[in-house]
């Protein structure tokens, strides 16, 4: 083997070793990647903290102030004013009452004979068309309201609720 030969042997060894090992990475890269994952780590825990203790207090703030009791009534069964001449119309209604508390709910409860009074002559008192649409239903909902407020002396019902509402 000549001198040239080996040269070429060698430079051939030294280019084959070059080419096998990985280029090196610059750490540079390394090191923004991880302080940006630790980064987002901590600023998510400490959003995750702040958020979650807000969101938990206003629960318990909301839940202080939603304390109303629902108090349901019997279900009332009416004939539907009419025309003459028009077949007879009957409505079955079930609702229930919201009111504040236990103080409200006592008051109601000795007052549930004139409130079945009031609703039994204003729902029958009211016709087919009176009822039919939504907008009908709401509104009666809110006379009805004012009325059994109006029956016990003071305004302690909230809301009334229809849970059965029946036409035939």
């Amino acid at each position: 083997m000549t001198e040239e030969e080996a040269v070429k042997d060698t430079e051939e060894a030294v280019k084959d070793t070059e080419e096998a090992q990985p280029p090196k990475k610059s750490k540079l890269k390394l090191i923004v990647l991880v302080s940006t994952v630790v980064l987002l780590g901590v600023g998510g825990f400490f959003g995750w903290k702040w958020y979650g203790g807000r969101k938990v207090a206003s629960a318990t703030t909301q839940k202080a102030d939603e304390m109303h009791i629902i108090f349901p009534l019997k279900s009332f069964i009416v004939n539907l004013a009419t025309k003459k001449g028009v077949g007879k119309r009957y409505l079955k209604v079930t609702m229930e009452i919201e009111v504040g508390g236990e103080e409200q709910r006592a008051l109601v409860n000795h007052k549930v004979p004139q409130l079945r009074d009031t609703i039994l002559l204003m729902l029958s008192s009211r016709t087919i068309a009176e009822i039919n649409t939504m907008e009908a239903k709401l509104e009666l909902k809110q006379a009805l309201l004012a009325r059994m407020n109006r029956a016990i002396g003071k305004n302690v019902i909230q809301r009334v609720y229809f849970t059965e509402f029946v036409v035939q």
